[in-house]
């Protein structure tokens, strides 16, 4: 990608759209630094004032920060977290006066489902990842948790990482698209024999089900699962403040 200086768009513009593109799809990851300013005028033939307004302007959007005397680095997104994942699991039960842990069932390569094909947009029997774990509160176990994720087969992921981190977290390293929204559907079911003996109670006990769809700048998706929570040993809070 060249900055196009007979074009209308002015190139300071030009570069903030490489550079966004870039970012958005994975080039430079969350907390990776950019290229200095130095660097990017001579890689696009630019002046340094006309890099510094580019740079500038990503700031201003949120897509990177600058720290005095280090450079600009890659932001992390503002995805919407929620109370579902894992890491608001652990404070929600710290508040509670109890100790929060997870425990991995499975993680492996698996060809894409049907269902999980389509919901990831790719085709049915192509590679991804499948993970399920438990959440646990005091080693009992409140939530069954099972993603499929598109990512990066050249950034291998870690068993800790599949541990202890939430799910946008590994996305943000490990996926081919770097994710920039979430999506998540609150819905009620009752466990079966499989879902019931993750959570050592009875089939057929209700429970709440947070599907979770992770998105990359273009709204396609790049990881998908859902996870399911007690309904006799959990509740979900919303608080609004008012003025």
């Amino acid at each position: 990608m060249a900055i196009d200086k007979n074009s209308f768009v002015p190139p300071y513009y030009q570069l903030a759209q490489i550079l966004e593109h870039q970012i958005k799809t994975g080039a430079y990851r969350p907390g990776e630094a950019l290229p200095s300013e130095a660097e990017l005028s001579e890689k696009y033939g630019l002046s340094r004032m006309t890099v510094r307004r580019s740079l500038s302007h990503l700031i201003r959007a949120g897509l990177i920060r600058a720290e005095r005397g280090k450079g600009t680095f890659v932001s992390r997104p503002e995805l919407d977290r929620a109370v579902f994942v894992m890491e608001e699991f652990h404070k929600d039960a710290a508040a509670r006066g109890m100790a929060a842990s997870s425990r991995l069932l499975e993680a492996r390569l698996v060809p894409a489902p049907e269902k999980a094909a389509a919901m990831l947009q790719v085709r049915q029997g192509t590679k991804v990842l499948f993970v399920r774990r438990t959440l646990l509160t005091d080693g009992e176990p409140l939530a069954y948790d099972r993603k499929y994720l598109r990512y990066d087969q050249g950034r291998p992921i870690l068993e800790n990482e599949l541990q202890y981190q939430a799910f946008p977290d590994i996305l943000e390293k490990h996926a081919a698209a770097l994710p920039m929204s979430s999506k998540m559907i609150l819905k009620v079911t009752n466990l079966n024999e499989e879902e019931a003996r993750a959570l050592r109670t009875s089939p057929g006990s209700p429970a709440f089900l947070v599907e979770q769809f992770l998105l990359a700048a273009d709204n396609r998706p790049v990881g998908w699962g859902w996870c399911l929570y007690r309904g006799d040993r959990y509740q979900l809070t919303s608080v609004t403040a008012t003025i």
